[in-house]
């Protein structure tokens, strides 16, 4: 979270993660972002709870940690992926541009100097 949020700008909401409900101060314009971040973590969660069922060998802190470790891999692929994205098309949009550029000082010179029609 941003800290340079002013506390107007915030809003309180209560996420129920598990068993317990955290209270928490959120710029509201990402309220809807801390709200499906809050239902993720619960439903990874869920899914390692139901691959790990014996909480005597995994302990609560544990799928937490993997729910975490989980969430933060598809979070880095998802980053990987659009930088390389962004890798390929940058190249492209700056060809793309100086076309662009190219383009409107032709359709300049058209109109500061038209073509005189010969008659």
């Amino acid at each position: 979270m941003d800290t340079n949020t002013s506390p107007e700008d915030l809003q309180r909401i209560t996420l129920a993660v598990e068993d317990a409900r955290l209270s928490l101060r959120v710029p509201r314009s990402v309220e809807r972002l801390y709200r499906d971040a809050g239902e993720e973590l619960t439903s990874t969660l869920r899914i390692y709870r139901y691959k790990y069922p014996n909480r005597s060998e995994v302990p609560t802190i544990g799928y937490l940690a993997m729910a975490a470790i989980d969430i933060a891999t598809r979070y880095k692929q998802v980053h990987t992926a659009l930088e390389a994205r962004k890798q390929t098309l940058t190249p492209r949009l700056v060809e793309i541009n100086e076309e662009l550029e190219a383009l409107i000082r032709q359709a300049r010179q058209l109109i500061d100097d038209p073509p005189t029609s010969s008659r």
